[in-house]
């Protein structure tokens, strides 16, 4: 009988130790998994005013987003007023060629465009600051508008269509809770 609860005490110690090193793996795995979905292929962040931000996120060919907008409550504090995600319908079937052909991964900031010359005596009425992370690098930008003819630049000019085009030709859908 001895001999019965030491083989038994041997199975059940075998099982346990197998059952901790496969969950250990599971768990890695899955771990893994998430640290995969954090980090896309190639993402672009823009916020406008500080208030309206866009964000952009490409997954092998698949580019979805984000838009979430503030307002200032009562006391004067930065909160949320609405989420929205992008709507999955094709709408978003040229995002990609748009991206390229604006080339916002290639614009320099607006203090480095040849020739341009800021008017530091009106203040501008939008901000627009971008982050792209081509899958290498990551950089940030910025443009006021207005600035003293700005809109001549066709870096302006590719910032200011891009900004058309996401609001006004890509669909959103509100954030479910």
């Amino acid at each position: 009988m001895g001999k019965q609860f030491y083989i038994a005490g041997i199975l059940l110690l075998m099982t346990a130790i197998i059952g901790c090193s496969s969950s250990e793996n599971a768990v890695s795995v899955a771990d893994e998994m998430v640290q995969e979905e954090v980090q896309p292929d190639e993402r672009i962040s823009l916020n406008i005013n500080e208030a309206v931000y866009f964000d952009f996120f490409k997954n092998d060919t698949t580019w979805t987003g984000e838009l979430t907008v503030y307002t200032l409550n009562a006391e004067g504090e930065k909160v949320v007023q609405s989420e929205y995600v992008s709507a999955n319908d094709s709408s978003w079937s040229d995002f990609d060629l748009f991206v390229d052909f604006l080339k916002l991964y290639q614009i320099q900031p607006q203090n480095e465009i040849e020739g341009w010359v800021p008017d530091s005596g009106q203040l501008p009425r939008r901000v627009y600051s971008f982050e792209v992370f081509n899958g290498d690098t990551t950089r940030s930008y910025s443009y006021q508008d207005p600035e003293k003819d700005i809109r001549d630049y066709w870096q302006v000019q590719n910032l200011l269509t891009f900004v058309t085009f996401i609001q006004n030709d890509l669909r959103w859908v509100e954030k479910e809770p």
